[in-house]
């Protein structure tokens, strides 16, 4: 087993602490302290973005460097007997600081919340005078506290482990899934020099390190979006480029316009209790049509009935050839002023707005979204544009929204995709090729080594003419 990588404040000298108290500490576990703490609030931000992905409103998350966490006692055999001293001792003033040539000051390692029964256990951050430092890497050797740390902290939901999506959990493996730590690590402190965000920059060297260490947290959200969430998925996409798998380069699929084409789908009415259940096996047919998405597969079809074919049939051909976003590009700069088109775009993106094709057209895709799957009272500019060349549509969606919840309308779109795209071709390409290849998700998309990936897109076309007698427009991506 390598050498675990672990986050502590550059201004902490782990050798110092431990020369002035030998006795009380070993050095790896002093690290495991103070990592655990950095870690934690860095996974604070991502469970926030998570939560607030999940509800289509992201918001900003202050403070994480602030929040008080739990640090477990880890097991060596028996509860580690130095773990309570340990912290008491770093939450005293006994670090002595220069704070000018002149004057020193005794700091403490640790604040901590006191113990109050029932209500409150122990929970700890850094102390003031390290607060907010610049973050080194570390390495921890003995063996015995890495085991204990990856089995602590790594997670994976049952419906992955045990369940019909378990075949893309035994890809996470550490001696293949490897990421190039000291280029992400260096890229990510460049980062932190020009967006200056310290909590952006915690939970990035967080993810950076954890995918490294391998400590892997799956979760599947059956409930909402139908998404699998992984180490994979969370990582921002400027750090794929040191990210591998048996050394090769990873590829990702994407489906361009996919909630279109799956509207689209549904809009042709093909989709059925009873096509379901004659068209795929017992898994996916079950995940399709439990009680929820099996009423609201029924709603669907009476609010689009009789739909104008025309506004059908556009939307069919617009979904397919992947332009359908295109379409309201030219209408966004009539609606919009360049003030406002800037504003949107500079939210979600890191590079300035100047107005190109391009950049125009990442606007038109995530406000058309936002006002698809929000309330019908919001998004009125959006609607006005989407109302120009789908009125009827629009209507029937509104009035939709209003009778089952506008949030239904995104867990249905979304769910049969995840059914569909990881369902049945990540399946069928992960057991003709699991030999040679892995088969990654990230969100709706595919990811494989990119030896691999032309044979992953023949698959998906294959399935997709096999089951609607049409495919969408797929963009291949490398890593």
């Amino acid at each position: 087993m390598k050498p675990f990588a672990v986050l502590i404040p550059e201004r902490i000298d782990i050798e110092g602490i431990v020369n002035v108290n030998p006795s009380l500490f070993e050095e790896d576990y002093l690290r495991y302290l103070i990592n655990m703490i950095v870690i934690k609030q860095g996974r604070m931000i991502e469970n926030h973005e998570l939560e607030m992905e999940l509800v289509f409103d992201k918001k900003p998350y202050y403070g994480c460097s602030e929040r008080y966490v739990k640090i477990e006692s880890l097991k060596k055999g028996t509860q580690y007997p130095k773990h309570k001293k340990l912290c008491e001792y770093l939450c005293r003033d006994s670090v002595m600081v220069n704070r000018s040539r002149t004057t020193t000051k005794l700091v403490s390692i640790f604040e901590r919340i006191p113990y109050i029964p029932e209500k409150n256990s122990f929970e700890y951050r850094i102390g003031a005078y390290y607060r907010k430092s610049k973050l080194k890497i570390e390495f921890i050797q003995d063996q015995q506290i890495i085991k204990a740390i990856k089995g602590n902290e790594s997670k994976c939901d049952s419906e992955l482990k045990r369940g019909h999506y378990k075949f893309f959990q035994k890809y996470f493996d550490q001696n293949r899934l490897q990421i190039d730590l000291p280029k992400a690590v260096e890229l990510c402190e460049l980062r932190h020099e020009g967006h200056k965000q310290y909590d952006k920059y915690v939970k990035e060297m967080t993810q950076i390190t954890n995918l490294y260490n391998g400590i892997y947290r799956l979760t599947f959200k059956k409930n909402s979006l139908g998404r699998i969430y992984t180490n994979l998925t969370q990582l921002p996409k400027v750090y794929r480029r040191f990210v591998s798998y048996n050394d090769k380069k990873l590829s990702e699929m994407d489906v361009s316009n996919s909630v279109i084409f799956f509207m689209g789908i549904l809009l042709e009415n093909i989709l059925d209790k009873d096509s379901i259940k004659e068209l795929f096996n017992k898994d996916i047919y079950n995940n399709i049509l439990n009680g929820e998405s099996s009423f609201l597969l029924l709603m669907f079809y009476k609010s689009f009935e009789n739909l104008s074919q025309r506004e059908v049939q556009l939307i069919q051909q617009l979904g397919r050839n992947g332009t359908f976003y295109d379409e309201f590009v030219f209408l966004f700069d009539e609606y919009f002023t360049f003030e406002e088109m800037r504003d949107l775009y500079e939210e979600d993106n890191e590079d300035s707005y100047v107005g190109t094709d391009k950049q125009k057209r990442k606007i038109s895709k995530k406000q058309l979204l936002a006002m698809l799957f929000a309330k019908p009272i919001q998004y009125l500019k959006e609607q006005e544009v989407f109302k120009m060349k789908f009125p009827e549509l629009l209507d029937r969606i509104n009035k939709f929204k209003d009778e089952v919840g506008h949030e239904k309308l995104s867990y249905l779109l979304f769910q049969i995709e995840a059914c569909f795209v990881l369902d049945v071709v990540g399946r069928i390409f992960n057991k003709e090729n699991y030999r040679n290849a892995p088969v990654f998700t990230l969100h709706y998309c595919l990811i494989t080594t990119s030896d691999y990936v032309d044979k992953l897109e023949q698959v998906f076309n294959e399935s997709f003419i096999e089951y609607f007698d049409c495919f969408p427009k797929t963009e291949i991506k490398e890593w």
